[in-house]
């Protein structure tokens, strides 16, 4: 007995020491640690488990044993959701390396095309298409392909989830085996509060939150001050089945702001190197940050005294962590997608707080339609680069970012175009849904006014396009209403953003242009003039007029809107950043203007020429059959005022193919190619659809069949245009062969080995 004691020691020795060595690098700086092999590292772990697995076989009912074999396992889970997958050379069969994943997207895609969703359909859309094409193969008796949809089903369902932890689910994973061990721990220690603590937060990841508040609270009575025992045990009360009175809110947030509180001590009162990256209270763990969202919920409605956290106060620190989180990620896991998915609804809590304290405070609405504009802005391009795979409330949320830009900012073009980009991705996650041909008319007004507005005033009543939309008339019907409540003595408010109610968003990936609001200024303390229709002229001042334009007047838009007659003239806003286009826009001081009667609108900075709205509204004219041919006009202004956008070119090309080859080539030989030396392999795409275009029509002499081939073959590498020299060689096309390979090896066609090479393909 006393041997095997010794024994189990020895490899309690063991397994800390590798693990000592573990956190060691672990607490290195991240871009130290980026360059250590994850296989070294997961090495360690994989040591410290089996020593511990060695002592419990030696001393199966000793508690403590199991315990630290699940936490080497859920660490070793951890630290592979941080810093990827170990790279083994018996590594299980199923694992999905990326570039399979990257292909099973694209067979799903395809799969998506063939039953009307086009574009980059939803998750939910995508899921629907996998399950017709699955029940279709079947009934044709094709068992073997609807097999394999099948598995391309199972795999996007796994990746789909928001909050939901995959690996809960999996019985082979790190962490389900490391729930069992503590549940081992428990079993032979049922009084020990640690134990508890790591049962519940683990049942509460696989939804079974009614047996984890009875861990949880157990631990709780043998540690009543513990502060991560009481965080979970808030967590694990909001999560019961059962609707939270107030009661159970109160003590549910109470303890969600000690742990916040305890946290912040931590952060506070410790270095971040000697913080333990896995701890249960860490901002690497999306269930933590997730539970400080909860508890900036529960403070909306006053849940805890004044003396508590703000709402706003909890959602930037959630926003600050969330954001830090994300950047340590070394690869794309389901923790780093669902730390990008906690970003995203802290950034979005914080706008809605702040159009709720912008109706609430009339006083401060010019300033809070600044931050709100800035806001808008963020969290547009926030939802533009985020990794998470498309879904509906990802759009959702997406569109109303872009609305609440626009209601703020009516007359600015790019939030308009902005708008625009959402609503068409709306269409293209489901072209066949009941509310398609309303919001492709959207995305085309949403487009046109942007251009209208070009060279325009950014203040001013909103334009007449956007009326006919219907959320911007029911935007204008509540604020009516409002308006009619609050009529009496009392001036005329600005008007006030709509509330958009938070809604828990599932995974999903987004792609939009990055918004660019305009940030509106507090007018100076001189007296405004006034003009008719009860609208105050501001201040000159400083025009940024349109390159090639200086000094041209602009005549303000007057189009009003229905219902917008109390709508008060937007103040200048501060000129918005350029985009990167042909044209730039140059500051130029003006002369002041006096008050002009008859003028809707005072003069501000100016909306940018853009190609961004012309090319939106080419895809949404090319969405539908009966307006191609207005679509190909738009693709031609882009082409004109950006040359160098492939897209444009790619997608007119689709449209002008079919009918016409030879004007579809002619598109692609007027893109301004570089040197073959700086061409890119986007510049290769389309020197590679000029050799396609020019062999198919058989035009072997076209004088851009030879430098396209060249160009082609320098990127990609000979294997991609090896079918085509097959086809010029049973042609006859000796010397356009010798010329293609010269140029592309950089040597002479009299260079000795190359003409070898020519007397072995018999080309001389």
């Amino acid at each position: 007995m006393a041997q095997e004691e010794n024994t189990v020691d020895n490899l309690c020795a063991l397994a800390e020491e590798h693990l000592k060595h573990h956190r060691e690098h672990l607490l290195k700086s991240g871009e130290r640690f980026r360059s250590e092999n994850v296989d070294a590292l997961l090495h360690r772990l994989d040591e410290a488990a089996a020593y511990y697995a060695s002592a419990i076989a030696l001393s199966p009912k000793n508690a403590k044993l199991h315990f630290l074999l699940g936490l080497v396992l859920e660490e070793h889970h951890n630290t592979t959701q941080v810093y990827g997958s170990p790279k083994k050379a018996d590594k299980d069969k199923d694992e999905i390396s990326e570039a399979k994943s990257s292909a099973h997207q694209d067979d799903i895609l395809a799969v998506c095309k063939l039953h009307g969703f086009h574009g980059m359909p939803s998750v939910e859309n995508q899921l629907q298409a996998l399950d017709k094409e699955y029940h279709q193969l079947k009934d044709q008796g094709q068992f073997s392909k609807s097999d394999y949809v099948q598995t391309l089903y199972l795999w996007l369902s796994k990746h789909a989830a928001k909050d939901r932890n995959i690996v809960m689910q999996d019985e082979e994973s790190y962490m389900y085996r490391s729930l069992m061990k503590y549940l081992d721990a428990w079993s032979l220690s049922p009084d020990s509060w640690e134990f508890s603590l790591h049962i519940g937060r683990l049942l509460l990841l696989q939804g079974r939150s009614k047996e984890a508040l009875q861990h949880v609270q157990t631990g709780l009575a043998l540690r009543p001050l513990n502060p991560t025992l009481r965080f979970f045990t808030g967590l694990a009360l909001l999560q019961q089945e059962q609707k939270a009175g107030e009661g159970t809110e109160k003590e549910a947030a109470l303890f969600l702001h000690q742990g916040l509180e305890h946290f912040v001590s931590q952060r506070c009162s410790e270095s971040q190197e000697n913080q333990d990256p896995f701890d249960p209270l860490s901002s690497l763990n999306p269930q933590f940050l997730r539970g400080l969202l909860t508890l900036g919920q529960l403070q909306q409605k006053a849940t805890l005294p004044e003396k508590s956290m703000t709402p706003e106060q909890v959602y930037h620190i959630v926003a600050a962590l969330a954001a830090r989180s994300v950047s340590q990620f070394v690869c794309r896991s389901e923790a780093s997608r669902q730390l990008e998915w906690v970003l995203l609804d802290a950034h979005f809590a914080l706008l809605q707080r702040l159009i709720q304290q912008g109706e609430q405070q009339a006083k401060a609405a010019v300033d809070t339609q600044a931050l709100v504009a800035k806001r808008c802005q963020a969290l547009t391009a926030l939802i533009r680069l985020t990794t998470i795979s498309p879904c509906q409330e990802l759009l959702d949320m997406q569109e109303r970012t872009c609305q609440l830009a626009v209601i703020t900012s009516p007359r600015d073009s790019r939030a308009l175009c902005h708008l625009g980009v959402a609503q068409l991705a709306q269409y293209d996650s489901n072209p066949n849904s009941d509310r398609s041909n309303e919001v492709l008319s959207d995305a085309r007004l949403s487009f046109q006014a942007s251009i209208e507005l070009e060279d325009k005033p950014l203040s001013g009543d909103p334009p007449e396009l956007l009326g006919k939309q219907k959320w911007w008339q029911q935007h204008l019907e509540v604020k009516n209403k409002k308006a009619a409540a609050q009529a009496g003595p009392q001036p005329a408010q600005a008007p006030a953003c709509k509330t958009v109610q938070v809604r828990d968003a599932k995974l999903g990936r987004g792609g939009p242009i990055q918004g660019r609001a305009p940030v509106s200024r507090p007018p100076p303390a001189a007296p405004p003039a006034p003009v008719r229709g009860g609208k105050v002229l501001q201040p000159p001042a400083r025009i940024p007029p349109v390159k090639g334009r200086p000094g041209a007047a602009v005549k303000p838009d007057t189009a009003a809107k229905p219902g917008s007659d109390d709508t008060k003239a937007k103040l200048p806003a501060s000129k918005p950043e350029q985009d990167s286009g042909p044209e730039t826009v140059e500051t130029a001081e003006t002369a002041e203007v006096p008050p002009v009667e008859n003028t809707a609108s005072a003069s501000g900075p100016l909306n940018p020429r853009s190609h961004v709205s012309r090319l939106g509204l080419a895809r949404a004219f090319s969405r539908s059959t009966d307006t191609q041919d207005q679509a190909k006009h738009f693709y031609k202004e882009v082409i004109a005022m950006a040359p160098g956008i492939h897209d444009a070119y790619i997608e007119l090309v689709k449209l002008v193919e079919p009918s016409d080859p030879e004007a579809a080539l002619d598109v692609y030989c007027g893109f301004p190619l570089k040197d073959v030396a700086e061409q890119s392999f986007d510049d290769a795409f389309i020197t590679g659809e000029i050799v396609r275009l020019l062999m198919s029509q058989q035009l072997f002499d076209h004088p851009q069949l030879g430098p396209s081939l060249v160009a082609y073959g320098k990127v990609m590498g000979l294997s991609v245009i090896e079918k085509y020299i097959d086809i010029l060689d049973e042609k006859s096309k000796t010397s356009l062969l010798k010329s293609i390979y010269a140029k592309i090896n950089n040597r002479q066609e009299d260079d000795p080995d190359l003409q070898d090479f020519f007397r072995f393909k018999c080309w001389i």
